[in-house]
Formats: C-alpha cells, structure tokens, sequence
C-alpha cells in the first residue's frame, strides 16, 4: 500500500491488511504520520475509520487541515469516525467547531473509553460497508487508563483479527512513555508491524525492521 511518505513508499509501502502498532511520545508526529496514509488512500478511493478516543473528530478534520492533509471532505462518504470521547464533554461541546456541524454528523458514539464492548460494536459496524478500509486508531494509551491492561490485550488481539477478516490495514497509537517495558513488550508481540517514533535532536525519526526500516531514520512528511 503507497502511503504518500518516501520512507515508507521507498522500501515498498505498508502491506496491506494487516496490524500495526505505532509508538511513541506524546506529541503530533503519530497523528501526522496516520493523516497522511489516511489521506493517500482516499484520495486514492478507498475508505476509511478513524477511531479516537483522546480528540473530537471535528478536532482532528481541523488539525488535518492546518498540517494540509485535509480529511474533512470525505467525512460522511467514505470516511467514518467512531467516537469515544465526546462523552466527557456533554452534548453542547461535541459539534461546536468544524466543518460538519453536530446535526449533520454520522458519527458512531461510544459512552467512553472503559465501554469495550460498545466500542467493539461502534467499529464493527462502521465497517460493515467499509471493506478494506484503512482504519486509524487514536489511541490504546487512553483505553489502558480505564481498563486493565489484560482486558485491553484481549481488546486488541480479537479486534485486530476480525479487523484483519474484514480486509482492513489498521494503525494503533500508543504513548511509549505511559506505559511499562511489559505493556509496550505485549502489544509489539500482538502487532504484525511496529513503528516505532522518537524525537532527536529537533528532528523526528522512525524505525520499523519488518517494514524494511532497519536503521533510525527521519521521517518527513
């Protein structure tokens, strides 16, 4: 899968449906680095899901259009949102800002992070008419705050493979520096890929051996 990033597109994309797990610090670069894969494929025509559990979905089309890696105009059709988030907000701040306003979004809500269950609904059904599609998923961190980190592990095995059934490439986030060496050990071994992302010297670089990334090396949108 071309991804629109040359460090990736150069050692021959992101293969295709399969799980991979992002990690590094807090910051953007996760969240860039997704847009743009996001943003090739539908642009492209395929689909995708943008799953967020940390951020507003009109939030993230607003933050996709400051980096130019807009989204927003294929929210709706052939971009869904599952939102896990809202919920800490109250209905009177959910659509304020954006590009689509509340009424018109059709979003697929989830009563908070700790609702796994729901939250394997909501994406199921978001990819019922999906197949195939890219789906973004921001983040595991925030679910490991609400539940246990075995519950979040069975989470992430039984969605990755019914994702992986359903014919979808899949990003998960995850804040390196939340966690300990067995939490971040545990979901590198359920992933099929991991990059992995730092910050050095002002400059961020990347790493990700099964993709053919075997060295540090700076990623440049």
């Amino acid at each position: 899968m071309k991804t629109g990033i040359d460090v990736f597109d150069n050692v021959g994309g992101i293969p295709e449906n399969s799980n991979i797990t992002l990690i590094g610090p807090p910051g953007p670069e996760k969240m860039l680095l997704s847009l743009k894969v996001l943003n090739a494929t539908l642009k492209a025509g395929g689909k995708g899901v943008y799953v967020t559990t940390d951020v507003l979905p009109s939030e993230i089309e607003k933050k996709s259009k400051a980096a130019s890696i807009d989204i927003s105009e294929f929210t709706n059709k052939s971009l869904r949102f599952v939102d896990c988030y809202s919920w800490t907000l109250g209905e009177a701040a959910v659509g304020k800002a954006g590009p689509i306003g509340i009424e018109e979004r059709k979003d697929i809500t989830v009563p908070g992070p700790s609702a796994l269950n729901d939250l394997s609904i909501g994406i199921t059904q978001s990819i019922r008419d999906m197949e195939n599609a890219n789906i973004i998923f921001q983040s595991i961190s925030t679910l490991l705050l609400y539940n246990s980190p075995e519950i979040v592990f069975r989470f992430v095995q039984i969605m990755g493979a019914r994702l992986k059934v359903a014919g979808a490439t899949t990003f998960m986030h995850c804040e390196a520096q939340m966690h300990d060496e067995r939490v971040i050990t545990t979901l590198k071994h359920l992933a099929d890929h991991v990059i992995e992302m730092k910050t050095e010297e002002g400059k961020t670089i990347i790493q990700s051996p099964t993709l053919g990334i075997k060295s540090w090396t700076e990623f440049i949108l």
